[in-house]
């Protein structure tokens, strides 16, 4: 979907009601902002919100994703080439979705291993210190001995 196309068509709709940026979020229950960020082509607005916003600018869902007027002739046309588009998009960005999961996955199996292999380096690391001997012992005898 050409973001930019749809956001100029949502403002050339809007205004042809005689609507301002304001009125129209005031009537969608969102921040003002949010309209302005579609018809700039930054982003689209929720799908949650596609229906009412399509009633509000009267025009259709097909006519909001084509960005565009369909004529009555070309609907069923129009129709079958927003849906291909939108559900190849879909797809994409399921497989992108997938990629940067897996990408996080690798990089958690990797940072466990380093850290598993160094606290485990860190528990069978011999100890530095004098432990105290038995004054009776064999050792402090053999010692005495020698000494």
């Amino acid at each position: 979907m050409d973001l930019i196309k749809i956001g100029k068509y949502i403002a050339e709709k809007r205004k042809a009601l005689g609507l301002t940026q304001k009125q129209l979020t005031e009537k969608l229950n969102m921040s003002d902002k949010s309209v302005s960020k579609w018809e700039r082509g930054i982003c689209l607005p929720d799908v949650s919100i596609y229906m009412e916003l399509c009633s509000i600018l009267r025009i259709s869902i097909n006519e909001f994703l084509a960005g565009k007027d369909i004529d009555a002739e070309n609907v069923i046309e129009k129709s079958d080439s927003n849906l291909i588009q939108i559900t190849k998009e879909s797809k994409k960005k399921q497989k992108n979705l997938k990629t940067i999961l897996a990408v996080v996955t690798v990089f958690a199996v990797i940072v466990s291993a380093i850290l598993g292999t160094l606290f485990f380096h860190k528990l069978i690391q011999p100890k530095n210190y004098i432990t105290a001997v038995d004054q009776t012992s064999t050792e402090m005898k053999t010692t005495e001995l020698l000494s």
